[in-house]
Formats: structure tokens, C-alpha cells, sequence
């Protein structure tokens, strides 16, 4: 199928693959569902596509149909340990990417190691690539896909390009759900995020309406409250962490909402603009700015194994301190 979005951002990279201008190792960073790793997948099969260049990827040559069977033995697809309670990439994975890519090519123009997602890395196998993300071999092509770039560390950050991918236009989004027939009313709702539309369709949109109400209902009340709503967040689910980080998402799109409404700009949750117009009172900008750091905070906890529990808990009472002096 198509990729839809981010056409301006596509045609730079494919510009570069042509003119052999490719940096390295390049960082795409953007918001979860957007198509990063899609498009990174897209891009490996360009770049060893053995079709002319202007019909590039062709989708039938070896090469092509080999990296979207997954069996291609020169592109490499790196994602959490799946033995792990925690997701993370680790030292032991950091260590086999070190080894094969100092083997031979078996016959792509490019090796490609896709990352995704990257900010899985721990610092353990993150140091370890350090040295090969500086100077990979002759043509090694490193694809970190991640939505939360702060997350890595900056020597990895140094040693890359970014590329930034933005949610979807409506139009792109409505192309995308008429492809694959879906309801246009997702549109909304999924912010321009395809992956997330796609959740949403998939059950998602219920579980994710009762953290947005169980949330704007605790926040302001005493902290009990809050740590009542925690508690039941991280038993409400099989897994703490994954429910969590739900929460992380809803509060992440409530801010975006309380930026927008600083800026006159349409919100996607509407019905919440008495509890965002507060928010802006008492957050707008630096607030923001700060909460965002808690959520990036939080996420780093969970990665560590902190409990769920405890990890809702320290980010709700700085949102509630940072909420403290404005009137409900």
C-alpha cells in the first residue's frame, strides 16, 4: 500500500539516495504512528532496489521482496528483547549488530539496521554502538526510529542526523482510512497518527476515554485522589507499565490541547476545555515545558522497572504543584 504523509521529508532522503549524500545514521523522530517505521522499511528497500533509479523501490525485484518478506540477509530489524519484562534493547543485541556488520555484504548495495524503536536502547548497548554509529563500515545505513528522541542519549544524538515526521494532513488521513475502508470518523480522534487510528479501530478508543475521564477527574483533588487513581491504573490492566504509559499518551494530547488553546488553535478533546483553559492559566509556557520533562521522566522510570504505581504517582503530584495556585 501507499505511504501517505511526509511527502516533503521522503522526497529529501530520496534525493539524497540518489545523489549519494546519505548521512550515516539518521534519527526519524516524530509522533507515535505517523509512519517512521514504515517509511524506514520504504527506504531500505530504495536503497538497495535494483530497479533504475526513477522507478525506485520497484517492489518486485529480489532485493525489494526479500526486505518486505523480512528475510533479506543485509537489513537488519532491531526491536526490544522480547525475553525481557522491561522493552528494551540490549547490551547482548548491541553486541550482535557490532559483530554482523562487520561480516561481508551478501549482495545489497546498502547493509541497513533499523532501530525501533530506538529509545528502547539502554545506556549499556547504547555506549556499545557508540563507536560503530561514529564509523560504521562503508556503506552501513542506520535507521533509529523513535517518537521520543529526548530519550536517547545525546552521544547517540550527536552522532546522527534527525529527520522529523509530522502527523498527517486531513486530507492524507482521510486517504488513508479510504484505502482501507475505514470510518472517516476516526480521523479526528487519531490526530493524524494512522497507528493510532488503527488502535482506536481496534478497541483502543474505549480504554483510552476512561483514563481521559478517570484523569481530568482526579486532577486538583488532594493527593489521595490522585494516588487512588494511580493505584487503579497499574491493577487495571495485565500489564501496569502498558496502562501507564496510556496514561502518559492522554496526558501528553492534554497538553498539546492546553498549547493550542494558548494559540487559538483547534483542540482534538473539546470537551475538556474548562479543566485545559485552567491549565493554561496555570501552566502556559513554562509549565508545559516542565511537564513534558516529568512525562519523559516517568517513561524513563518504567523502562527501569520502577513500579507503575509509583511512577503515576511522583508525575500527578508535580502536575498538581504546577496547578497549585490556580482556582478550579
Amino acid at each position: 500500500m501507499e505511504i501517505h504523509g511526509n511527502a516533503s521529508v521522503r522526497a529529501r532522503l530520496s534525493r539524497a539516495a540518489q545523489d549519494a549524500r546519505l548521512h550515516h545514521c539518521f534519527v526519524f523522530e516524530g509522533p507515535e504512528g505517523v509512519g517512521k517505521f514504515s517509511y524506514a522499511m520504504e527506504f531500505a528497500r530504495e536503497i538497495n532496489c535494483q530497479a533504475a533509479l526513477n522507478a525506485r523501490p520497484c517492489g518486485v525485484c529480489d532485493a525489494c521482496r526479500w526486505i518486505s518478506a523480512g528475510t533479506h540477509p543485509d537489513v537488519l530489524v532491531v526491536s526490544p528483547d522480547p525475553e525481557k519484562a522491561t522493552p528494551i534493547i540490549t547490551a547482548a543485541q548491541a553486541r550482535e549488530i557490532v559483530n554482523s556488520i562487520q561480516l561481508q555484504r551478501h549482495s545489497a548495495a546498502y547493509r541497513v539496521i533499523i532501530l525501533n524503536p530506538a529509545d528502547a536502547l539502554n545506556e549499556e548497548a547504547a555506549n556499545i554502538l557508540l563507536k560503530t554509529l561514529e564509523e560504521p563500515p562503508a556503506r552501513t545505513q542506520f535507521l533509529l526510529v523513535t517518537a521520543r528522541p529526548a530519550s536517547l542519549l545525546q552521544t547517540v544524538r550527536s552522532r546522527s542526523q534527525r529527520v522529523r515526521f509530522g502527523p498527517l494532513s486531513e486530507a492524507e488521513m482521510s486517504a488513508w482510512l479510504t484505502e482501507r475502508g475505514m470510518d472517516h470518523a476516526l480521523a479526528s480522534a487519531a490526530g493524524g497518527s494512522p497507528g493510532r487510528a488503527l488502535a482506536l479501530a481496534g478497541g483502543e478508543a474505549e480504554a483510552r476515554r476512561e483514563v481521559l475521564d478517570a484523569l481530568c477527574g482526579a486532577v486538583g483533588q488532594p493527593l489521595h485522589a490522585l494516588f487512588s487513581f494511580s493505584e487503579s491504573t497499574s491493577k487495571n490492566a495485565e500489564g501496569g507499565a502498558e496502562r501507564a504509559e496510556l496514561v502518559l499518551q492522554v496526558l501528553e494530547e492534554l497538553l498539546a490541547d492546553t498549547v493550542a488553546l494558548a494559540n487559538g488553535r483547534p483542540l482534538r478533546h473539546g470537551d475538556r476545555e474548562q479543566l485545559l483553559r485552567r491549565w493554561a492559566r496555570g501552566m502556559w509556557p513554562d509549565g508545559v515545558g516542565r511537564m513534558q520533562q516529568e512525562i519523559s521522566l516517568a517513561r524513563d522510570r518504567l523502562r527501569l522497572n520502577v513500579q507503575a504505581r509509583v511512577a503515576l504517582e511522583a508525575l500527578l503530584a508535580h502536575l498538581n504543584l504546577e496547578l497549585s495556585h490556580v482556582p478550579a
